[in-house]
């Protein structure tokens, strides 16, 4: 296990995994299945299409919102079709301005990219060369992508309550918000702190909020502040709260200087004509994401409900669109026996957790088919 800056969170407690004296040896430095990335060798997450499934199996791997894209995009999509023949805005202008008025921030504050991973990367890009920390367990792409840019790379103990207690100095440090895969919330006071903290030891707080418009019942986004604070920058994806998986879109907020810098790091024309136009359309449209946050919560609550009374499953709470659940046998065993009823879940063997899958609400539909397959699966 790779040895944590003095002052790390190692707080055990919610979940089993967040024991450090529970967590399985696999965790060796932040190098999970997932991250374990070399020179040729693709990352295995992003749903059925990736793996390879036909488009038969109910995909419940993938956090993506529930209800879909809204109808106002597809029709922008089609629309940008027509002039797909001609270069999009290689700025993504208007996509960084709707972003903008979406949340109240100056326009100069947010930049466009290919999703959330490619800003992942031009923030590694910036920094590349120096401390870069990220939670345990957490999203592989951020110590790939500190790894591909020649970083140092460090894990703390995530929590849902907090961020490392002690900023080390001229760091990058990761957290998420709500935590992958545990799906819980930080207090946004905490996560502000942690950003003065950083400020003051010449590091950046990178805050991947890519999941937090699809948490019911509490608001703990800082995007709106991200401008304020020089040493915090502030994820977001279109893809996950808006259903734009397959477009690639996302946006990052941060001071000017900041934004500035990572505009000039941008690779030209990264977002297409299409995921512009549709991205437009999503976030002239935040109501949308009232209807996704009330079908959420009806949709975990009744999933987990059911789960509650299988032999050889337990759901954990969540504050977000997805959970963990533990499993009487090894996730692997698990996911394989879903596999073969055309179900797919996310196994969280590559988080560390060889006893544990994580699921996304879908449609009520494919829900029960969920539960129909874990009550065959879960007690094989």
């Amino acid at each position: 296990m790779a040895k944590r800056p003095a002052g790390c969170a190692a707080c055990a407690g919610a979940v089993p995994w967040q024991n450090p004296k529970l967590r399985p040896a696999a965790l060796q430095n932040v190098m999970t299945a997932e991250s374990s990335r070399t020179p040729g060798h693709t990352m295995r997450h992003g749903g059925a299409r990736t793996m390879g499934l036909g488009g038969g199996t109910a995909d419940f791997s993938t956090s993506v919102n529930p209800l879909g894209m809204h109808p106002a995009a597809l029709r922008a999509i089609r629309a940008a079709a027509a002039e797909a023949a001609d270069y999009p805005d290689a700025d993504a202008r208007a996509l960084e301005e709707a972003a903008a008025s979406y949340l109240g921030v100056p326009a100069g504050a947010v930049v466009a990219g290919n999703g959330a991973t490619e800003i992942i990367h031009n923030i590694c890009r910036h920094t590349a060369g120096r401390q870069t920390m990220v939670p345990d367990p957490g999203f592989g792409e951020y110590a790939a992508a500190a790894g591909a840019c020649g970083s140092p790379v460090s894990s703390y103990a995530a929590s849902p309550n907090g961020t490392p207690h002690d900023m080390p100095r001229n760091c990058c440090v990761f957290v998420c918000n709500p935590s992958s895969p545990a799906g819980r919330l930080m207090p946004k006071d905490a996560i502000l702190e942690a950003a003065a903290a950083a400020r003051d030891a010449d590091s950046l707080l990178v805050v991947d909020e890519c999941f937090i418009e699809m948490t019911p019942g509490r608001d703990e986004s800082v995007a709106s502040r991200a401008g304020l604070h020089p040493g915090m920058v502030v994820l977001r994806s279109l893809t996950k709260s808006f259903g734009m998986a397959g477009l690639r879109a996302g946006y990052c907020v941060a001071d000017p200087n900041l934004a500035s810098r990572l505009r000039e790091i941008r690779m030209p024309w990264s977002v297409n004509a299409l995921a512009q136009a549709a991205g437009v359309e999503a976030l002239a449209r935040p109501e949308y994401l009232e209807s996704t946050r009330a079908a959420i919560r009806r949709g975990v609550d009744g999933l987990q409900r059911a789960m509650r009374d299988m032999r050889g499953i337990q759901p954990h709470r969540t504050d977000a669109n997805y959970f963990v659940a533990r499993t009487e046998d090894p996730a692997p065993a698990v996911v394989s026996r879903l596999l073969k009823r055309n179900v797919l879940v996310r196994d969280c063997t590559s988080f560390g957790m060889g006893h544990h899958i994580r699921i996304a609400t879908k449609s009520p539909a494919k829900n029960e088919i969920l539960l129909e397959a874990l009550r065959e699966s879960c007690r094989a």
